[in-house]
């Protein structure tokens, strides 16, 4: 591992240097070493399992009041020299009508539970068979199960920024992500059930309660009822509360909220949701599935809070964005895939300039166990999975999502039959407002690479059946 580190901070400094001879006024190198294992499951079996070791650097410029980007996958001198050419020319075709500067190094905590030297060390062929495991306890739960389709990644990240004001932050972490699908037929009517999870450490993973959870879920739809269309009490299971919750991570970036979505622009002191509410970034969680010591710029991490008691509190900040509305960075600087099209890597990205974004966004945790909140529900619905969700107006906050499987009854405080695919259409500022209760229990939850510790949360929300 110190190795791995060394290494990626001789590339950085050797990019600083080439900088600094061709007179660059100010430079940054992130240099990244990602392992990724790829185990994909079709049709009840192994389709591949593929290992990368991917390696990048992507160059940052200031030089002249302009900024420029360019990344390579290659650490020749000739290559180096390259990158940062490409970032000069880039600098100065985009000129900056405000002061900016690269940050300047602080001391950085430490973060516990963030990487697992069994993880990092997994033979292939034991990724498999924790991939088989999955699908071998979907098949065995019920016989009604036909197929199985679903993905296991696990991953070794390092990383190192560097720039000319002295900072020079390592970072490193495991994670693995996963997921099954499951498909059980009876005569002519298929049915389908879901389970996804993630994990800093390999004893998070538990391939036969995924297995199991999938299967659950598609026998049960097998006997699904056609929902009549209305307002109901919702109970949201803990990946679509992500699918709720998750937005606000987009709310709050200054990018996203000047581009796409202004829904919190000017709500900053304003109630936003139920007072029972409160929503954090907390990378300095021990374990936590986004947390580091530092953010994609090298600035310490620190916990901050997004929602308290229901009212907006903050935006985020990385240095860039800090600097064009005159903030100090909040240290939420991330290399995140932005852009429609484009699947984002397994691990960290060096090919993209960072923004502003929460970086390990969760719910502080409520006063109810999950069966106290469905055993307190006496007329309303279960929800488990959410699927293509959209905020389809981003000035009036409208919300999607289509609700095909995992959608159930509650009555009397009991959960009863399956539900037929349905759609979910409401404002997602009156849902967070009408939330009256949130679980004691956070659960890594989510789905497609983006993952969160959080609640069940109870609220209200317009339903109507999909024909």
């Amino acid at each position: 591992m110190a190795k791995i580190l060394t290494q990626l901070k001789e590339v950085g400094e050797k990019v600083l240097e080439i900088a600094k001879k061709k007179g660059v006024k100010e430079a940054e190198a992130y240099v990244v070493s990602n392992r990724v294992l790829t185990i994909r499951l079709v049709n009840n079996a192994v389709f591949e399992a593929k290992g990368v070791h991917d390696i990048g650097l992507g160059v940052r410029i200031i030089n002249e009041k302009g900024l420029g980007f360019s990344s390579t996958a290659e650490f020749s001198k000739r290559a180096l020299e390259k990158v940062v050419d490409a970032a000069i020319a880039a600098s100065n075709a985009r000129k900056l009508p405000f002061k900016y500067s690269f940050p300047k190094p602080k001391k950085i905590p430490k973060v516990q539970k963030v990487f697992d030297k069994k993880l990092a060390e997994l033979p292939p062929e034991d990724g498999v068979e924790l991939a088989y495991d999955m699908v071998e306890n979907a098949l065995k739960h019920n016989s009604k199960i036909v197929d199985t389709a679903g993905v296991l990644n696990l991953v070794e990240y390092h990383t190192v920024v560097l720039n000319t004001h002295g900072i020079s932050a390592p970072n490193q972490g495991t994670f693995f992500e996963a997921s099954l699908t499951s498909t059980t037929k009876q005569r002519a009517k298929k049915s389908e059930g879901s389970a996804s999870t993630a994990g800093r450490n390999l004893k998070e993973f538990k391939p036969e309660e995924i297995g199991r959870e999938s299967a659950e879920m598609a026998v049960s739809g097998l006997k699904a009822k056609k929902l009549e269309a209305g307002k109901y009490t919702v109970v949201l299971d803990h990946e679509p509360t992500l699918g709720v919750i998750g937005y606000i991570a987009a709310f709050v970036s200054p990018m996203i909220a000047k581009l796409y979505i202004p829904l919190f622009l000017d709500k900053i002191g304003k109630k936003v949701a139920s007072e029972k509410l409160t929503v954090l970034d907390d990378p300095l969680m021990p374990g936590g599935i986004g947390s580091s010591p530092v953010d994609d710029e090298g600035v310490p991490s620190k916990k901050l809070i997004i929602i308290d008691k229901g009212i907006l509190k903050r935006f985020v900040y990385d240095s860039f964005y800090g600097a064009l509305e005159k903030k100090r960075t909040t240290g939420s600087a991330l290399r995140a895939i932005f852009a429609v099209g484009i699947s984002a890597f397994p691990g960290k990205n060096y090919n993209q300039e960072p923004i502003p974004i929460p970086r390990n966004i969760t719910v502080k945790p409520g006063k109810w166990k999950r069966g106290e909140i469905i055993e307190d529900t006496k007329k309303g619905l279960l929800v488990r999975r959410f699927h293509y969700t959209r905020v389809t107006n981003p000035t009036r906050g409208d919300f999607t999502s289509v609700l095909r499987m995992g959608l159930y009854q509650i009555k009397n405080g009991e959960i009863q039959n399956a539900v037929l695919k349905s759609r979910l259409i409401d404002n997602i500022l009156n849902m967070m407002k009408n939330i009256d209760a949130i679980s004691k229990e956070l659960v890594v939850a989510g789905s497609w690479g983006e993952y969160a510790h959080m609640p069940v949360i109870r609220t209200k929300a317009k339903v109507t059946p999909i024909t």
